[in-house]
This record gives structure tokens, sequence and C-alpha cells, in this order.
């Protein structure tokens, strides 16, 4: 499917081949904004008609981004449309991609326009972040049932009429745009009437709800009921009681961001008064006419229609909507470029014709038709998104097309994700066999109920003999069957229903000590660690391997210019001083740089001996200041009046400022506040050079107002970059006086050493992954054409025209490759500078020939390629450049401390080997006693041979790495191409080979490659993987990794929007996985097995009496007491242990971080434990029962006094079992175990005093102040607590004297470190007679520094 483009030349619009254009039909999306890059389900492409879904995203949650969806099969060939830099971002396209007309084909403006559209180009099937099925197969079912067509697909356009050309107060029924949705957003779940039906509706989706729904009907059935009708629904209530009071908590959070959005304020032009009014987002309608300003967002889905840049261009921050902190730039519809000086509202009377909502970002299709006939197509570069923000532009008009939540950032809203860790995947198993014993338990029951009654029945006379107290006569096997059914009711315990509240609100609880942990809070950035998967905590616990990402995760990500070379003469720039501005300079800029120019380079460049080298270097710095997408950020003023027109002086006298914005003091001055109230996205970090203008012309003051000026009335300009390497080399341009000034499709504006000079901008040819390189041609003032290029070194130079051998520009070139190899091993980032010069006939004819191969056809990307590479060739080498990218506080040493946890580390990077190796090696991630083992092949047999070579030689090594040191994989980007493709079964050698290594650095990996490498591992090797990066290339990986960690680097949020968990430096990672992951799987499996002991060991309590009452599901414990059992007596104690033990100290834990191998390993809840907790319920139920049975035999206690003391029994036994259990007390311990125990016999009193007869249950008045007067009831309670726990002390004693695990042999070294040594320093003074006592010893166990008790003593 195709759609005009802009101007003279049409686009191709690509699409999924194969696949019907799918449309929304209008229903009201749900979720929050925010939550956009959730939703959606990787597919693996290939043939479209079998597309499936990735094995691995199935596996858990089912999510995928905008970016980097994994696909299987061959990558469709990358087209000349951008990419970030380099190789990150090699997003995958489905097969038969193509890529909409390239800049290349269109008019100047076109091509530089991809300056900040990189992905505008790429396949809408990346950033559909939801697709909406045309028909559902269930909808399909059910009108096949109904003998019903199904409803077609409404392909019709949608027309949208200016409203200013409706009379006021028309009807909607009767308005053009009536039947379109307003602007109001409700992301809510519930209304106030729907909440209590649809919230019910979703807690049955839970088969654990629907088994006690179930347990409460079956209750009141007469024949088979066995508690009380009302009671029995009290565990259900309760249940559903606190899901629905934490939904409700959640959809009000939902409520009150709606509420802030929807009353958010912006301009509306009003046909009444002529001007445009302040008005809510709420009340923005389709075919409004909308005045935005610099920084503000924009409130719905709007066509550009004038923009205050007289080129007719607009750029915008989209953040909020797809992460990338880029700006994208948009252009006004065809047709009103040329009507910029005399655009007004009013005049505006032409219609637009749009296709219907979809949720795909990057595509849209529509046209205008004006009154006399004329119509003009409309693409996505006409679209202003809503939630995106204006920048660096002083205003723009649109008129909106998309409103609420027919925008496509509303139809692409998702909820939080859900991922189903390995924990619960066990606890779900243990469930089932506790349903299979319930049902034992049941079946045992009703077989002895039968058996029990046939001694008293005669086949002969259907009736009971000798048996007064039977009250029916039915025959034995049917009342079997009825006691069946009753036993189901009276152990329904034995399924722990409680259990998965606990469980989430254990779980809430983690993720806010998480959240609230002040060591890893980043005061440089003010942000925390985020939870964004509410339900995988444990899983931090539980980690195998670990996939991280280079630039941006271990580094910086903040380019400092370090090193350089022009002619094959070395400049080093250390760190120093930053550059000064001179004083003979005119002020065109003041730089604020952090490079120190190198003397000699400066002496080169004003050197007039050595004219050849002068000039080179002097190109050189030109390439740097040009050669880029850098733009420079200006002060904006809106200069647009109330009316909508220029009337008037253009720039008035008095300008005002509001919020940062500049603004003219006209009719808007009535407006109090006419920006958005919404919050603007963060400012990008990866643009933070600012540089000094003059007070501009047109922002002058007024003689009579003038006041001193002074340093903070100087505006200032910033770049911004698509990329930290691009800033670092404009800010070395700029430290030597090189300074970009501006930057227009057309022209570029520079200070060369103070003098202003305009450069004709010809064509901008993107980086592109395929390319490696970047290419701007510029009309020199002499009329010659000059290109120059930019790139990575395996591009250029071989471009490089043929250098006669023994020349000097030979040597140079060789001198350069040397010095690049030299950057390389120094861990810097280098890229070759080098320009061709092409008469103007040349180049006429390279534009012609260009523009025939961008003609849409088979093999259009492939003539492309080669045009450009024609044009990309013959270069003369200029100059190369090394750039730092510094290693992040802290990584060496976190890095260590994973690897000695246990974790397989590797590190999947787009740069060549030699950085990344000795990136690896400052990251500590190889040591230098390592022995390195390359792989790198051209191809898939000589990939082959190398892999068996090294699995041999380990094997006869035996498996070591010899004396002194390990082994460490390094392979390339090529060689992973042979490895991961399954036809070549080189995976499982592979991975075998890594298993042996220390670590495993892969150079050159694509994003797709970094996808399936984790897929590869989890699956083929079964284990839980963690994938952590910063930016869109590492999308992919992170969605496919287990659990996925995204930093919020320089590269945007695309990262932290597809992750789980979101840090702000990778050092936090160490705490979040050694400390926090181990307590949280450690407390949570600790929890889910005191859940089946406590629970077992009741049901098996009142399954012991059913020998003494003839299995007739007679229960002697008080009714009011089994429903309070869990929901009340027991429930405080499993959130203290999920909550808030500690197996260890956090200090010990970070100190040893061999112990997160306790957690790593699953240690606390194996395969087998369910069915030793099963065991031991069996032994403690047997003591309490029988111990009770014993001391109250041949007595006159009645039913419900021993079924008080066996409760009582049973409460005490747990509580106590969890104190033996608690690793780490707390006044919040105590206040549970002990707030329990008081609740029981304070509530059981209270209710035993006054309720005679209630709820119609059988009376137990003055029960429990009868038992508890009894010396029996309290030698009873301590007998069985004391007999039941005495095997579980006996068992800690033997393990921690005999075999002491890692964890607590630690722990008790800790301890008797802390008392082997005087805690204390004293103090003592004669005079005064007096001791000071300081504890020289933290809480922890640690020993204070030495200077600190020496100031106290």
């Amino acid at each position: 499917m195709s759609t005009e483009g802009s101007g003279e030349t049409p686009s191709t619009v690509p699409s999924l081949p194969g696949a019907p254009e799918q449309t929304y039909l209008f229903p009201k999306a749900k979720g929050h904004s925010r939550s956009i890059s959730h939703g959606g389900t990787p597919m693996l492409a290939g043939n479209p008609a079998v597309a499936r879904p990735l094995k691995s995203a199935l596996r858990g949650h089912q999510r995928a981004l905008s970016h980097g969806q994994i696909v299987e099969g061959p990558r469709a060939a990358s087209g000349p449309g951008h990419s970030r830099t380099g190789s990150r971002t090699d997003f995958i396209l489905p097969p038969g991609h193509r890529e909409p007309t390239p800049a290349s084909a269109q008019p100047r403006l076109g091509s530089v326009r991809a300056h900040h559209s990189r992905q505008a180009s790429r396949s809408d099937s990346i950033y559909t972040i939801r697709r909406s099925s045309v028909v559902g197969p269930w909808r399909r079912a059910f009108f096949w049932l109904l003998r019903r067509q199904q409803p077609a697909v409404d392909n019709r356009l949608l027309i949208v009429t200016p409203n200013h050309l409706v009379p006021d107060k028309t009807p909607p029924k009767d308005h053009p745009n009536g039947h379109r949705c307003d602007n109001k957003i409700r992301t809510t779940k519930y209304t106030l009437l729907s909440f209590l039906p649809k919230n019910l509706f979703e807690q049955f989706h839970r088969i654990a709800n629907v088994y006690f729904i179930f347990i409460v009907l079956l209750n009141w059935v007469p024949a088979i009921s066995a508690f009380g009708k009302e009671v029995a629904m009290l565990p259900v209530l309760f249940v559903l009681g606190v899901t629905a009071i934490k939904d409700l908590f959640e959809d009000r959070r939902r409520h009150l961001s709606d509420k802030r959005i929807n009353n958010s304020f912006c301009r509306v032009y009003k046909k009444s008064v002529e001007r445009y009014v302040r008005v809510k987002w709420r009340d923005v309608r389709v075919g409004d006419i909308i005045h935005l300003s610099n920084n503000e967002a924009v409130p719905a889905d709007m066509v550009l229609l004038h923009s205050s840049n007289p080129i007719g261009i607009c750029y915008l921050d989209t953040c909020n909507l797809d992460g990338e902190t880029n700006l994208k730039q948009r252009i006004v519809a065809p047709g009103f470029k040329d009507k910029h000086a005399e655009f007004n509202p009013l005049k505006f009377r032409s219609t637009v014709e749009v296709e219907r909502p979809s949720t795909k970002i990057y595509r849209f299709t529509g046209t205008i038709s004006h009154p006399d006939g004329a119509r003009v197509p409309l693409n996505s570069e006409h679209l202003l998104l809503r939630e995106c923000t204006i920048k660096n532009t002083d205003y723009v008009e649109g008129i909106v097309v998309y409103a609420g939540h027919e925008t496509k950032a509303m139809l692409n809203n998702g909820g939080p994700r859900y991922k189903c860790s390995s924990l619960e995947k066990k606890m779900n198993t243990d469930i089932i066999w506790c349903v299979l014993v319930l049902l034992f338990l049941c079946c045992a029951g009703a077989v002895g109920c039968k058996v029990w009654l046939d001694q008293y029945y005669t086949p002969d006379m259907p009736m009971y003999k000798f048996v007064p107290f039977v009250p029916y006569d039915a025959k034995p096997a049917y009342e079997g069957l009825l006691i069946f059914w009753t036993y189901i009711i009276a152990l329904q315990v034995m399924i722990p229903v409680s259990l998965y509240v606990t469980i989430e609100m254990t779980k809430l609880l983690q993720v806010y000590h998480i959240h609230q942990d002040v060591e890893m809070y980043d005061p440089a950035t003010n942000t925390r660690t985020e939870c964004r998967a509410l339900n995988i905590t444990e899983e931090l616990g539980q980690i195998n391997y670990l996939f991280s990402d280079k630039t941006g995760t271990l580094t910086e990500n903040k380019m400092v210019f370090r090193r350089c070379t022009v002619g094959g003469v070395d400049y080093d720039h250390p760190p120093g001083p930053p550059a000064e501005p001179s004083s003979t300079l005119p002020p065109i800029v003041t730089p604020i740089t952090k490079v120190s120019p190198n003397r000699r380079m400066l002496q080169h460049l004003l050197d007039s001996n050595d004219t050849q080298h002068t000039q080179k270097v002097r190109e050189f710095l030109l390439i740097l200041a040009v050669c880029n997408t850098v733009a420079v950020s200006q002060p904006h003023v809106d200069t647009m009046q109330m009316s909508g027109s220029h009337s008037g002086d253009q720039y008035p006298d008095k300008p005002s400022r509001s919020n940062g914005t500049l603004r003219s003091n006209d009719k808007y001055a009535r407006l109090t506040e006419s920006r958005s109230t919404t919050p603007s996205p963060p400012p990008s970090t990866t643009s933070p050079l600012r540089i000094r203008l003059p007070k501009l012309p047109f922002v002058c003051r007024d003689d009579n107002n003038s006041e001193p000026s002074t340093s903070t009335e100087q505006q200032l300009a910033r770049y911004e970059a698509e990329s930290p390497d691009e800033l670092a080399l404009a800010e070395a341009a700029l430290a030597y006086g090189y300074e970009l000034r501006a930057r227009t499709p057309d022209e570029v504006e520079v200070g060369i050493r103070g003098e202003l000079t305009r450069l004709k901008v010809l064509r901008v040819q993107q980086f592109d992954a395929n390319r490696k390189c970047m290419s701007v041609a510029m009309r020199m003032p002499n009329g010659q054409v000059v290109l120059y290029v930019k790139g990575a070194d395996s591009t250029v130079l071989g471009a490089l025209a043929p250098l006669r051998a023994g020349s000097a520009e030979a040597a140079a070139a060789e001198r350069t490759r040397a010095l690049l190899g030299e950057y390389s091993r120094a861990g810097l980032r280098t890229l070759v500078m080098a320009a061709r010069t092409l008469p103007p006939a040349l180049w006429d004819d390279w534009l012609a020939a260009h523009a025939r191969a961008s003609e849409p056809g088979e093999g259009r990307e492939r003539r492309m390629r080669e045009s450009l590479a024609r044009l990309e060739s013959a270069l003369r080498l200029v100059g190369a450049t090394g750039v730092e990218d510094r290693l992040q506080h802290a990584v060496p040493r976190t890095v260590r401390a994973l690897l000695d946890a246990g974790l397989a580390l590797w590190v999947l990077t787009g740069d060549k080997p030699e950085t990344a190796v000795n990136i690896a090696y400052s990251a500590a991630l190889f040591s230098q006693a390592d022995r390195l083992l390359y792989l790198m092949s051209r191809d898939k047999e000589h990939a082959e041979s190398t892999i068996k070579s090294y699995l041999e030689t380990s094997s006869g090594a035996g498996g070591g790495g010899g004396s002194g040191g390990g082994r460490a994989l390094v392979v390339d980007g090529r060689t992973l191409t042979y490895i991961l493709d399954r036809r070549s079964g080189l995976v499982t050698p592979f991975l075998s080979l890594a298993r042996r290594c220390s670590a495993v650095l892969c150079c050159r990996a694509t994003p797709l490659q970094k996808a399936y490498i984790v897929k590869a591992v989890k699956e083929e090797l079964n284990v839980t993987t963690l994938a952590i990066g910063d930016g869109a290339n590492d999308v992919s990986m992170i969605q496919t990794a287990d659990v996925g960690v995204g930093l919020s680097g320089q590269e945007g949020r695309q990262a932290v929007m597809a992750s789980d968990f979101a840090l702000s430096r990778f050092k936090f990672l160490e705490r979040l996985l050694l400390v926090h992951g181990h307590w949280c799987y450690d407390r949570l499996a600790r929890m889910i097995l005191y859940f089946f002991l406590k629970n077992a060991t009741f049901v098996f309590l009142i399954f012991w009496y059913q020998l003494y009452c003839g299995f007739s599901a007679m229960v002697m414990i008080d009714q009011i007491h089994l429903m309070s059992y869990n929901l009340m007596f027991t429930a405080f104690p499993p959130l203290v242990i999920g909550a808030y033990d500690r197996a260890a100290p956090a200090s010990l834990l970070t100190e040893r971080p061999g112990l997160y191998a306790a957690a790593r390993r699953g240690l606390a809840y194996r395969r087998h434990s369910y069915w030793l907790v099963l065991a031991e319920s069996v032994y403690i139920s047997v003591v309490i029962f029988f111990t009770a049975a014993s001391a109250y035999w041949d007595t006159h206690v009645d039913v419900w006094q021993f079924g008080t003391c066996a409760m009582t029994c049973c409460l005490v036994i747990m509580l106590v079992y969890v104190a033996i259990e608690t690793r780490s007390w707390t006044v919040i311990h105590l206040l549970a175990l002990s707030g329990s125990l008081i609740a029981f016999f304070v509530l059981t009193l209270i209710y035993q005093s006054v309720c005679v007869s209630c709820f119609n249950l059988p009376s137990t008045y003055y029960v429990m102040q009868h038992a508890i007067a009894d010396p029996i009831y309290w030698l009873v309670v301590i007998l069985t607590t004391v007999t039941a726990l005495a095997p579980r002390l006996a068992y800690h004693a033997i393990r921690n004297s005999v075999r002491p695990g890692t964890l607590r042999r630690a722990v008790l070294a800790r301890r008797r470190h802390v008392r082997s040594r005087l805690p204390y320093a004293a103090h003592y003074r004669t005079d005064p007679a007096q001791a000071h006592v300081y504890r020289s010893t933290d809480e922890d166990g640690l020993h204070k520094p030495p200077s600190e008790v020496a100031a106290i003593t």
C-alpha cells in the first residue's frame, strides 16, 4: 500500500507484506498514556502467512516495543534510511519491507529534513506498538454461530471540516465533526458504576477465586453444607475486597493523572472573537485550529499548517512518545509554505481527508481539499502527534484531525507488564499438588464414611439398625458421595486462597523498599530505581547470565575529544583548562567547552609557512563543524497576535517572558498563562554544550525602561545532537574557533576565527549501519562542490583514491592507520575524515543518476547503494579523531563483584574489537592473566574449525585455563552470523565453549544479534537471563531476557520504557542483584513454604478428628476460627517474612558476592521442598491432635473445648515456627507475632462472651473462658509446642554445627568476629570521676573508622 508524498515526489509507505490495511474502529483505549511502549507480541517474520509468536517471548511477559522486534530468517537489507550511529540502530525490518522514497530523490529540503527524523523512514511495523486486529477470531466464531455476516472493515476516509466554518451552537448530530470523539481522555479501568461488576469479573479470571466461589455455592446446598452459609463467605469476601481496594487505589492514581492532563491549557482559534483563546485540553475538538509556542506539548494529533520558520519546518521532541531525545523535523502541508506571510486561520476554508485512526505511529495518509478543487497529499511528515513537544520553533499552527482516544498515542496505550517468575511456576505446580492431596483426603473421608455406615446398614432392610444418632436412611454409597463434597468444603483451607493476595502485597512492599533505597539514588540526575514490572522481584535473585551493552551502560556515553591526527601528525588533547575566548575576536560566540586546545595544532592552524598542512588543519576543523547533524537551539519569540495575523510591527518593542519562553507584549498579555500546564519532558542530556550569544536584534529594550546589562541577560544557545560523538566533535571545532552558528536545510552558518561564513548545503546523506559513514555536499564560494565524509575507518580508508607509493600522501595514510590502531588500543572511539572535490558538471550528472536509481522498482536498494558508493569514492584523506567514552563510576568493582557472584557476564557491543577489548580490561571484565580466545572468521567452515579447536584445547587442559588465569572469549559480528544460523549447528558448541570462559565479549554485534544471543542462551541452557542497556538498539535484547534493566542514560528512554527495572547507574546493579535480589527471593520462597505448612497442618488436624466422628465431616473447631485462621490470626507473619526478614545484612552480601549463589541456585525452594513441608505438617498435626486427645481422654470436656485447645496449639506452634525461622529481628516482627497471638485470645474471648448464638452457628458460648481456667489446656499448649518444634530446633542445631551452608557460615563468622573484639572503647577521666563509653561497631558489625573512634575517645 502506498500513499502520496509531499511536494512533487510521491513516497512509498511501507506495510506488512500480505496483510490487509488495518484500522481502528474507535474503541475506548485504556491504560495510561505513559505506558505506550508496552503491549504487543514480538513476531517471527519469515513467511508472513505463517507468522508465529517468538517462543522466548511467549514464556513470561509478551511485549514488543516499537523498536527492534526480533525476526527470524534473512534480514531485509537496510536502505538509505537513517540509523542512530554505527550499528546501534540496525533495526529489524520485516521481509519485503520497502523504504519510503529516500531523501536523495526529493528536493534538498527533503534531504536535509532527515536530520531530525531518523526513525520516520523506518517500517511502521517497527513503531506499531499494538496492532489492531481487523476482526478477532472469537468474533468470527460468534458471527459464524449466529450465521451472520461479519462486519466489514470501514476503510472510508474521515473528512475534517474547520470548526470556524460551522455556525456556533450547532447540534452535534448536525455538526460535520460531531461524530468524532472529543479530546478528553480516560485511562482508568473503571467508572463509579462499572467498578464493582467489572472488578469482580476480572478477579473471577483467577482459577483460585472461581474455586472458592464454587465452595461457597456448594455450602448453600442443604445436603452437603458444612459451615454456616454467611461465615463460609468471609474468606472469599475478604480476598475479593482486599484486591478490589488495591485496584481502586491504582485506578484513582490514573484518574488524578487524567484530570491533570485534561485540565491542561492550550490556545484554540475562536471565530466568535476572531482570536485565539485559552481552553482546556478536554475541550479541544476535531477541526479546531491550535496555536502552540516553543516548549509546549501537542494536545492532539494535528496537521501542521503554519510555522514561524520561514522555510516551513518545526522540530518535535518525541521523548514522551517513543523515548527518543533527538529532535524530529516536521514540515507544513504542501502549498502552505508559500503562504507563510499571509496565513490567517479565518481564511483557512479547506477540508482535510484523513485515514481512520490506527496504531501506526509513523504512518499517516490524508489529503487537503481546497475550495477550488485542488487536492494536496499529506503524509506522516505533516502530522504533529499528541504528547510531543515543540522545540526550536517560535510557534506553530495546525488543525486537529484526531483527538482524545483516536490519537495514535492513546491507541498505543498498554498496561503494566506482568511476568511469571520461575518461583511462581514452582508454586503453581505445588498448588496443583495441594489440590491432589485435598482430593485424596476427601476420597479417604468418603470411603471411611461408607465403611463406617456399612457396619449399621442391612441390605435386606433399607434402614440403619441400632443407630438412633444417624438422621438419614439413604444408602451408604450415596451418603459417602455427599460426604465427599462436604469434605471439599471442610478442608478448603488446603488450597491457599489468601496466598495470592499475600504475595501481591508482599511484592508491593518489596518494590517499595527497592524504590526507597537511598543507596541506589543518584543525586546527579535526581532519579531513583524504578520498578516497572511489579511481580518479578524474586527473579532478581536467580540470575545466571547477565548481558550488558557497553556504550552508555558500562561507559558514560559522554564523549570527550582526546586525540586527532591531521596529515599523519598526532595531536593530543589531555584534560586541561577549557578554551578561553579571544578578546580580539568579534563577539560572535563565547565558547563554553571542555576541550583544551593543543598548542602545536593552534600553531599549525595559524602558521603561514606550511601552507599545505595549514589548509589540511583548517579543512579538518571545518569538517568537524559542519559534517554532523548538530542543531543550534536559540531563544524563541512568539510574535503571533491574538487575531492570528501579523498586523502592525512584526517585532514589538516590549517582549515579555513567560516560563522561559520570550513572547511579545501584545494581546497575548491578556492571557496570564498561555502555555500548557502539562510538564515538558526533561531537557536532553545528550547535548549539554551551550554557547553564549549576544542579544538578538529583535529582542530590544525600551530606552525609557532600560536597565543595566548583566551577564544573566545573555540568552544561552544550546547544541543539540543526535549522538554524543557528534557533540564532542562540535566541541573540538568550537575550541579552535570554528563555531557552528546556525543550520538550515539550505545552508550552514559558521564562525571561522571570528569571521561569519555561510556555506551552501547541497545534500546530506545520513549515517547508516551499512555505509558506516556520513557525507555532506557543499558548494564553496568558488563554485566548486566539496563532499565531506566522516565515518568508520573500515569504510573511509577503503574508499580513498589510489596513492602513489612513496609519496607524502601515502606516508600520511600509513601513519594515520597506525595512529588509528593506537587510538583503538587506548580505548578511544575512532572516526576518519575525508573530502572530495567535484566539478559542478560532475555533481549534476551524479545527482541526475541518483534520482534515476531512486525510482521505485526491483533492485532499488542495490542501485541506491551503488550510487552512493560512486559518490563516496576517490576520497582524499584529511584526518582522524579519537574520542574517549569514559567508564562510569565504580564499573570495575561492580563487574568484578558480579563475576565473583557466579554470574556469566557477556558484553555485547557494536564497537571495534580493539576498542571493546581495551574497555573490557578497564572494566575488569578481562584480567591480565586471562587467555583471550578470538572467534573472528570469514566463513562458516573456519568458525566451526576454530570452535572445535578451542574445545579440544580446553578439554585437554582439564577445563582449566592453565596456571594463573582463565579464558575469555572475543567474537565479532560476522562470526555471530554463522553461529546463530540454525542450519549451521554451531549454537551448541559455541555455548559449550562460552561456558568454559570467564567472560564473553561480542563486538560489532547488531541489535538483532544481541537479541538472538540472549534467546539462544536462555532456551538452550535453560537459565535465567538479565539484559541491561541504555539505548534503542538494546530494546530487543532487554525484551528477550527474563529480566530487562534499562539505564536512563544519554540515548533517551527507549530502554527504560521497555524494561522491567530502571536504574540511573550501572553500579546500582550490584546492590539490586546481590542485596535486593537475594533478599526478595529468600523471603518469598520461605514465605510460600510457610503458607503451605500452616495450611496443611490445619487441614490434617481436622482430618484426624474424622477418625473419631465416623467420618461425618464434623469439625471440632469453631467455625469463626476456621474462617479467621488464614484471614486474621496468621495473616501478618507471612507478610513480615516476605517483606522484612533478612537472611544476611546488606554489608555482608556486598562484601561476599559469592553468597549470591545460594539464591541463584534456588536453594531456598527446591522441587522436594513442598514434600518436606507436607511431611512436617503431618508430624505437627499428629503431635497436636493426639497429645490433646490423650490429655482430655476420659474427661468431661466437650468437642468445642477440645477444638479450642487444638486451635490454640496450632496457632502458637505456627507463630513460634516463624520466630525460629526469623533471621533478623525488628520491631515489626515482634508486633506481628505478639499481635497475632493477642488478637486470637482477645477476639475469641469477646466473641464467646457476647454471642450466645450468632449467624446460625453452633453455640460456643464461654468455651474459651472454661478452657483457659483448666491447667490441662496450658500444659497441652506447652507440651505440643515443644514436641512439635523439637525436630526443627535439632535440625538447625545439627546443621549449624556439622555442615552449615556458605551463607550461614558467613553470618556466623561475622557474629563471632564481632563478639571476639571489644565493641566498646572506654575513656576514663579521673578528675570528674566519670567514664565515656562508645561503641566502635555499627549495626551490621562492621568496625567504624579508627579516626571516628579516636575523635570520640
